[in-house]
C-alpha cells in the first residue's frame, strides 16, 4: 500500500512542481505590462494557487487509477506503459495549453478560454501576430521544454506499477483511499462549495489574482460553461423581471432628435479602425502625434466621445457596427452562420431600399468565418486579400490599409449611388509592420503602436483627399470608427473601461453645417450606430434592438460590455465589473458607494442575462 501511494504522490509533486514553473514563466513574461508589479507581492500566487494546482492533478489521476485497478486485477506490463505514455501525452498538452496562455494574455489580456480554443479553426491568424523569427522561437522552447520534462518525469518521478504482493483487499483499499483523495482533492477541499477561482483570489490586483489560477482549471471550466450547458449562465432572475429592466433603459419619452443630414439618401461609408483606441485620439485625451488628420476631421465633423467598444476582437466589432449586436461572451455570433443571418443588418436594410452595398478587408476573408457571415449578409461585392495580387503591397496580415482604401475608392468611382461600403483597416495590429517612413520612432511595443496608428491616420488623409475629387463625395456620410480599443500605449487593463474607450465620428459634407464640429456626449457604443443612422435615414430600426440612437436627448446614456465570464456596467462615469467565476465585483470606479455599487452590479447582470439569452435563441 506504502509502494502505490508513494508512485501516485511522486507523480503530483511533479505536476505540482510543472505548474509552479509554467506560473513562474507567466509572470515573467508578462510582468512588464503591469503597473506596480513586484515579485515580492507575487510570489504569493504560488502558495495560492496550490489548491487549485492539485485539482487538476487529480482529474489526470483518473485514467492512472483505472490502469492501476486493471494492473491489481491482472498484472501486466503493458498496463504501466500505456500509463506512462499517458503521462506524456499530459505534459504535452498541458505545455501547450500553459505557452498558449502566457501569449494569449501578452495580446488580450486575458487566460486561456474557449473563444481561444475556437479560433484555432483559423490557424493563420493565431500567428499572423507574431513574426516568423518569434514563430521559430517559440516552437524551438516548446521542444527543448517538452523534451527536459518528460526526461525529468521518466528519470526521477514515474514508476511502473508494482506486482501484486499478498491479498488483493489491502491493495484495493489503497486504491479506495486513494479514490476519495482525488474526489476531495478535484473540489479543492472538505468546504461546502467546490472549488472557484475566488478561492484563489488573495489580494486586488487582477494580474495577480490570475496568475494564482491555473489555466488548466480555467479552460476546463470555460469550456464547460460555454460549450456544453444549454443553461444561461448569466441567468440571475427571471425572465419576466428582466424584460420590465430592458423595457426600461431602451425607453424613450418621445422619439425625437435633430435631423443632421442635409438628405434621406446619402451614401453611406464606414471606415472601421483597426484597434483605433481613444489613447491615440488627440479630441479623446490620446496622443497628439498620432492623428493629426483625424483631428481635422472632428473639427468639421460630429464626435461622439463617450462610445466603448462591447468587446475586444475585430469580429465582435464588425457585427456591432454593421448588425448592432453587442459583443456575446464566449461566443462569437460571427461565427454562427444559423444565429448570424438572423440578425437585423443595415447592409440588407439599406440593399432593400436600392443601396449597392460593398465590403473590403485587406485580410483572408476566411478570418473568424468572415466570408460566410458577409455572403449571409447580403453584400454585392466582397473584397480581400484574394483581390490583390501585387505581394508588395501585403503584410503579415493582409493588405497595407492604403492599397485596400484606395482600391475602394476606385471602385466607388464606378459604383451606382447610393452606396454603402465598408472597409475594415488592418494595420494597426500585431506585429505592426507598415510601409513608408516610421512617424513615431521606437522599438517598445507601445512606439510601434502609436507609429502603425499614426500610419492609419495618413492613409485616411490620402483618401480623404482623393475622395473630395469625386463626383459622390458632396453626398455621402462617412461614418469612422473603430472595432475595438486596445491595451497598449498605455498599458490599459482590459477589464476597465478606459481600454475600451474608442472614436466614432460622422464627416461629410452631406452634415448640415450647423452640426459640424458639435461633440455628443451620451455614453453608449459602436452597437448604437445602427440605430443612430436608420433614424437619420427615416428608416425604422425597431428590429435593431441592442441598438439606441445616440441623438436622441431622451435615450438613457449607459455603457455595458463584457469580457467572458465578466460583465460591466458604467453610468455618468461610475462603473462595476462583476465576475461570475468568483461571485463578486473584481474592479470599479472610486469613489462609490455600496449602494451605488449594488444598483450597477445589478443592471451589469441583468443586461447580460438578457442579452446571452438572446444569443441562446437565434
Amino acid at each position: 500500500m506504502k509502494k502505490n501511494l508513494i508512485h501516485f504522490l511522486k507523480i503530483a509533486v511533479f505536476y505540482v512542481i510543472f505548474f509552479a514553473l509554467w506560473r513562474l514563466a507567466f509572470l515573467f513574461f508578462n510582468a512588464g505590462g503591469q503597473k506596480g508589479f513586484s515579485w515580492a507581492a507575487a510570489v504569493p500566487s504560488f502558495f495560492h494557487g496550490l489548491r487549485m494546482d492539485f485539482s487538476v492533478v487529480c482529474y489526470f489521476f483518473i485514467p492512472s487509477l483505472l490502469l492501476f485497478v486493471a494492473n491489481v486485477i491482472k498484472p501486466k506490463r503493458v498496463f504501466s506503459r500505456i500509463n506512462y505514455f499517458y503521462h506524456v501525452i499530459v505534459i504535452i498538452a498541458i505545455s501547450h495549453i500553459t505557452l498558449a496562455n502566457i501569449l494569449l494574455y501578452n495580446f488580450w489580456n486575458s487566460l486561456i478560454n474557449f473563444r481561444a480554443l475556437s479560433y484555432l479553426a483559423d490557424p493563420p491568424e493565431v500567428f499572423s501576430s507574431l513574426s516568423p523569427s518569434q514563430s521559430i522561437g517559440l516552437f524551438a522552447i516548446l521542444v527543448i521544454v517538452l523534451i527536459f520534462f518528460i526526461f525529468l518525469f521518466k528519470k526521477y518521478f514515474f514508476t511502473p506499477f508494482n506486482e501484486r504482493e499478498g491479498t488483493i483487499i489491502p491493495v484495493l483499499s489503497s486504491w479506495v483511499l486513494m479514490i476519495a483523495i482525488s474526489v476531495i482533492g478535484m473540489r479543492g477541499g472538505l468546504q461546502m462549495l467546490p472549488l472557484n477561482e475566488s478561492l484563489v483570489y488573495y489580494c486586488d490586483t487582477n494580474f495577480l489574482n490570475l496568475s494564482a489560477v491555473n489555466p488548466v482549471w480555467h479552460l476546463m471550466y470555460d469550456v464547460q460553461t460555454a460549450g456544453l450547458s444549454k443553461k444561461n449562465p448569466f441567468e440571475t432572475e427571471t425572465p419576466e423581471a428582466n424584460k420590465i429592466f430592458f423595457n426600461d433603459i431602451f425607453s424613450v419619452k418621445a422619439d425625437t432628435f435633430p435631423q443632421i443630414l442635409s438628405g434621406n439618401k446619402p451614401n453611406i461609408v464606414v471606415l472601421l479602425l483597426e484597434s483605433y483606441t481613444a489613447d491615440v485620439v488627440a479630441s479623446l485625451g490620446g496622443d497628439k502625434r498620432t492623428d493629426p488628420f483625424l483631428e481635422t476631421v472632428i473639427s468639421e465633423g460630429i464626435l461622439f466621445d463617450s462610445i466603448y467598444a462591447s468587446g475586444t476582437r475585430t469580429d465582435q466589432g464588425i457585427v456591432s457596427v454593421i448588425n448592432g449586436w453587442p459583443a456575446t461572451p464566449y461566443h462569437s455570433i460571427m461565427r454562427s452562420n444559423e444565429k448570424s443571418m438572423r440578425l437585423p443588418s443595415i447592409v440588407k436594410a439599406l440593399g432593400s431600399r436600392g443601396y449597392e452595398t460593398s465590403f473590403y478587408y485587406g485580410g483572408d476573408k476566411n478570418f473568424s468565418n468572415l466570408n460566410a457571415y458577409n455572403v449571409s449578409q447580403s453584400y454585392d461585392r466582397i473584397v480581400s486579400k484574394d483581390n490583390f495580387k501585387n505581394e508588395s503591397e501585403a503584410g503579415r496580415w493582409g493588405i497595407h490599409d492604403e492599397f485596400v482604401l484606395q482600391r475602394q475608392l476606385e471602385d466607388l468611382n464606378k459604383e451606382k449611388e447610393p452606396f454603402f461600403s465598408a472597409v475594415m483597416t488592418l494595420s494597426n495590429h500585431e506585429p505592426f509592420d507598415v510601409p513608408g517612413p516610421t512617424r513615431i520612432a521606437g522599438n517598445t511595443d507601445e512606439d510601434k503602436f502609436r507609429n502603425t496608428a499614426a500610419y492609419t491616420d495618413a492613409t485616411l488623409k490620402t483618401y480623404f483627399e482623393n475622395a473630395r475629387k469625386q463626383a459622390w463625395y458632396k453626398n455621402t456620410l462617412f461614418i469612422i470608427v473603430a472595432d475595438h480599443g486596445h491595451h497598449l500605449p498605455m498599458g490599459r487593463i482590459t477589464l476597465q473601461p478606459f481600454s475600451r474607450h474608442i472614436p466614432l465620428i460622422f464627416y461629410g459634407e452631406v452634415i448640415k453645417p450647423e452640426f459640424r464640429g458639435i461633440r455628443i456626449h451620451k455614453a453608449g457604443g459602436h452597437h448604437d450606430i445602427p440605430a443612430t443612422l436608420l433614424k437619420q435615414l427615416g428608416i425604422n430600426p425597431t428590429t435593431f434592438s441592442w441598438s439606441k440612437n445616440l441623438l436622441n436627448p431622451y435615450t438613457r446614456s449607459f455603457v455595458a460590455y463584457q469580457f467572458e465570464e465578466t460583465s460591466a456596467w458604467m453610468e455618468n462615469n461610475n462603473w462595476v465589473v462583476y465576475s461570475y467565476n468568483i461571485g463578486k465585483v473584481v474592479t470599479h470606479s472610486y469613489p462609490l458607494s455600496p449602494a451605488l455599487q449594488d444598483s450597477l452590479t445589478t443592471k451589469a447582470k441583468r443586461y447580460m442575462q438578457g442579452l446571452y439569452g438572446q444569443y441562446q435563441v437565434y
